[in-house]
């Protein structure tokens, strides 16, 4: 495992914002990137298995040239990478009653209490912080106990479906193309006794069967969201629900414009840090 380090000395929202995207256009993914502070200096970290990867992604990052920024690379051995998750996550509240911590804190026997999820992030990214993944639990939230089937796409490391089991869900389904992700999902699902159905490492467009689900989540790209429309839509049930994020701020005219669709009505409309999320209900 190899830790990309970039420190940065502008602490303003919106640089930090802009280095983001600039890591994102270089070829990071959004969700991987893990953001920390010390002594008034920033830091964006991307973990990443392939040292060759690592190496060209460091290249790619420097040849932008931004101003205050410095590149480094860090080899860390299973044990490290593991310290290294355990320094950046700590616990957390993401939702009123709904609380993530982390799974090393996990009692030796019995079930969670309610409202608290343990989450493992060993093998896959996605402790919850970030701005899309926090309003996708609130749009879950806001539908609590008005579904019980929920389908998870691009799981991760599964912790929108654990949210959809604290809101009512009774039957989870999550994928991702990610085989490492839906390893990481399954450990966690059987933590906190999600009730999952299903938890496999595939894509939307290749997933098995014709079944339909009361609350579809799908946390992706822009590019990714219109390009999968009509197979999101085509997983909810009549009058069934739609969460979707992960669309920055300069994307969402061109998201507004290509995703639409007569079967789907805009019920809420999210921004934070630059990112909207938005839910729908099926005609």
């Amino acid at each position: 495992m190899t830790e990309i380090r970039v420190s940065f000395v502008n602490t303003e929202p919106a640089g930090i914002e802009l280095l983001r995207r600039a890591l994102v256009n270089a070829g990071a993914r959004e969700e991987d990137l893990v953001e920390s502070a010390h002594k008034g200096r920033v830091y964006l970290s991307l973990f990443l298995r392939s040292r060759a990867r690592a190496e060209k992604l460091g290249r790619q990052i420097r040849s932008l040239r931004i101003r205050h920024t410095f590149v480094s690379l860090v080899p860390l051995k299973g044990s490290d990478w593991k310290t290294r998750w355990k320094k950046y996550f700590r616990p957390f509240t993401i939702l009123p009653g709904i609380r993530i911590i982390p799974s090393e804190a996990h009692p030796p026997q019995g079930r969670p209490a309610p409202g608290t999820i343990y989450l493992d992030t060993t093998l896959a990214f996605g402790t919850g912080q970030h701005a899309t993944t926090h309003m996708m639990a609130q749009l879950i939230a806001s539908q609590k106990n008005k579904f019980s089937s929920f389908f998870d796409v691009g799981t991760g490391s599964g912790v929108l479906s654990l949210v959809a089991a604290c809101c009512g869900a009774k039957a989870v389904t999550a994928i991702d193309i990610d085989a490492h992700a839906i390893k990481t999902a399954r450990k966690n699902f059987l933590l906190n006794r999600c009730p999952v159905e299903h938890a496999g490492a595939t894509g939307l467009a290749q997933f098995p069967g014709r079944g339909k689900f009361d609350f579809v989540a799908a946390n992706l790209l822009t590019e990714d969201l219109i390009k999968l429309q009509e197979k999101l839509i085509c997983r909810m049930r009549p009058r069934g629900w739609l969460a979707v994020s992960g669309i920055y701020y300069e994307n969402f005219p061109f998201f507004k414009k290509h995703f639409t669709d007569r079967r789907l009505r805009t019920v809420r409309v999210l921004k934070r840090k630059n990112w909207y999320a938005l839910l729908f209900r099926k005609a």
